[in-house]
């Protein structure tokens, strides 16, 4: 029997990730834990679905708060910096 694949992060659970990190100072050891968890969880989402939907989940994150969008696209960017160009 092949074992089956776990679905992909949900926008919702890449969001939860982004305000966790956004309610922590960057040297708290849950913002690098949630920083972790959201480096997996683009790595995931890459293996699923390519650049296209890495960059459809930015889209989607940022798009959830207009007045965060930058702070979180760039928050994105940074932390999944390896992945997208």
């Amino acid at each position: 029997m092949i074992a089956a694949l776990p679905d992909p992060p949900t926008a919702t659970s890449v969001l939860a990730l982004v305000q966790s990190i956004e309610r922590r100072d960057p040297a708290d050891p849950a913002s690098l834990a949630f920083r972790n968890a959201l480096l997996r969880a683009g790595l995931e989402i890459d293996g699923a679905g390519g650049l296209a939907a890495l960059e459809a989940m930015a889209d989607a994150v940022a798009a959830d708060d207009p007045d965060c969008a930058a702070a979180r696209t760039a928050l994105l960017r940074a932390i999944w910096a390896g992945l997208l160009p």
